[in-house]
């Protein structure tokens, strides 16, 4: 350990004086950090490849944990109730985690040895959700191929890997990620679309290249083998709802690849040394996919004014292939730039001048009656919780996606602070009004009070719930300020 600290100490103390003055860096001195940091790196690499070799442990694939409330209201409720109630009963507070700006991230920490200065390299052109990317990679790591799935096979065409310096793409692929405002997911989602040009039609080439990929970047992901072939092993630390998913020392690994939903799956249960990552499934940014307007047109008509909006297409898309996952991330995903300005500008003229309660009134009465209401299973033939922006895409939605638009433009029209509340068949919003003791149905938290408003139920204004949930625990989920 001690080891391992002396040489980051070493690489911190490289690059930091590189980057203020490079001019005045005594050439022994660059190799010798350089030497250093490549001794380093192969430590770690000669030792995973060791075990790597050895026989790989068996696992239970499991099926995909369904999503929850996936039996909800096929009709879309109405008040059932307009008597004034008393402190709700709540369950566990799910918090927010700290937003970062993807230009503060830390960059990949990565120093190429002066020996490989001169490899040959090769572009790679990658279609990313309506963008043409370039990302460079050692030449002859498309010429590599594995000879078979087993252990001593998968750990031969690794060391092909580190001895055509494969990781020489990975500044390339951190700018593209700061470029497009990528979180982990996104570089994840990017490094397998990389993966399928330099090896088109040969999944196990992608699976194992991806994560190796993955490994480079810290990231928690390893190779599984299934019957003929590989697929990706990744650690999110969020749940995902229907895919498979080993569990390895009680952490849940979800496979990506060709594979069945169940069945015997046999991969390494030691992970290589600084590769322990989660992948983040939060949003913290919106990404920048480009500018193409989707042709679908959202238009309803409220308090006699028309309300038109349209979407970003290639988040759109972006969104259709993000995995179903934990409704605290679509609560908190930050919104498009361009779409949350037409948001404020649409919606605006319903709320100023407007007494708070009439203000959030008129945005449950737009919420209630601007949808038409379709449970998932309905439209899509499963669950699928919506990123805000795709109420204004998809012919209908249901009660979370209904709570989690709300809850966004209270938050960017009102500047309140707003929470979930989620039941096992519903999801509601309870909104603090600062300065006013609203009556109705509300939650007390964290010394605030929250009154209830339900953008699905039909009738409900503000501090109306409907008598079904007035005794069953909520649990709450608690919005980011911003």
């Amino acid at each position: 350990m001690r080891k391992v600290l002396y040489i980051l100490v070493i690489i911190c103390a490289y690059l930091n004086v590189d980057s203020v003055s490079a001019q005045v860096v005594p050439d022994n001195y660059r190799q010798q950090r350089q030497q250093e940091y490549q001794d380093f790196k192969d430590s770690i690499h000669d030792n995973f490849l060791r075990y790597l070799q050895h026989l790989w442990t068996e696992y239970q694939l499991f099926s995909g944990e369904s999503s929850p409330r996936s039996v909800k209201p096929v009709e879309q409720p109405q008040l059932d109730t307009m008597e004034s109630g008393d402190t709700l009963k709540t369950d566990t507070q799910l918090p927010y985690g700290q937003q970062t700006d993807i230009q503060n991230v830390g960059a990949v920490e990565y120093l190429p040895p002066a020996s490989i200065a001169d490899i040959q390299k090769r572009n790679y052109m990658v279609r990313f959700y309506g963008k043409e990317l370039t990302i460079t990679l050692p030449e002859n790591v498309a010429n590599e191929k594995l000879d078979g799935i087993r252990e001593k096979q998968v750990a031969r065409y690794w060391k092909k890997l580190i001895n055509n310096h494969a990781d020489q793409c990975l500044a390339s692929l951190d700018q593209q990620r700061r470029n497009l405002y990528l979180c982990d997911w996104g570089l994840f989602d990017l490094i397998r679309h990389l993966s399928a040009v330099v090896y088109p039609g040969q999944v196990n080439e992608q699976a194992a290249l991806s994560v190796y990929l993955l490994d480079a970047m810290h990231y928690d992901a390893r190779v599984g083998r299934m019957d003929d072939r590989l697929v990706m092993l990744v650690n999110t630390g969020s749940r995902l709802y229907d895919i498979p998913y080993v569990e390895i020392d009680t952490v849940r690994y979800y496979a990506f690849g060709q594979l069945p939903r169940k069945g015997r799956l046999h991969t390494y249960d030691r992970q290589m040394a600084s590769a322990d990552r989660p992948i983040d499934m939060n949003l913290y940014y919106s990404p920048r996919l480009g500018g193409a307007l989707s042709p679908k047109t959202y238009s309803y008509t409220l308090l006699g004014r028309k309300v038109s909006l349209r979407v970003n297409q290639p988040l759109m898309d972006f969104y259709a292939h993000h995995p179903q996952t934990e409704l605290a991330v679509y609560a908190n995903a930050t919104m498009e730039e361009a779409f949350a300005a037409a948001v404020e500008r649409e919606l605006r003229p319903f709320v100023e001048k407007q007494s708070p309660v009439d203000a959030l009134n008129n945005l449950l009465e737009f919420m209630q009656q601007g949808f038409v209401y379709q449970t998932d299973s309905k439209q899509f033939g499963r669950e699928k919780n919506f990123f805000c922006e795709e109420n204004f895409y998809y012919p209908a939605n249901d009660c979370e996606d209904r709570a989690v638009l709300f809850a966004r433009m209270v938050k960017v029209l009102l500047g309140y602070d707003v929470v979930l509340l989620e039941y096992t068949d519903h999801v509601a919003t309870a909104v603090h009004i600062p300065g006013r003791k609203v009556r109705g149905q509300h939650i007390d938290l964290q010394g605030k009070r929250y009154v209830v408003c339900d953008p699905t139920c039909l009738g409900a204004s503000v501090g109306d719930l409907s008598q079904k949930y007035r005794n069953k625990k909520a649990k709450i989920i608690i919005i980011k300020n911003s």
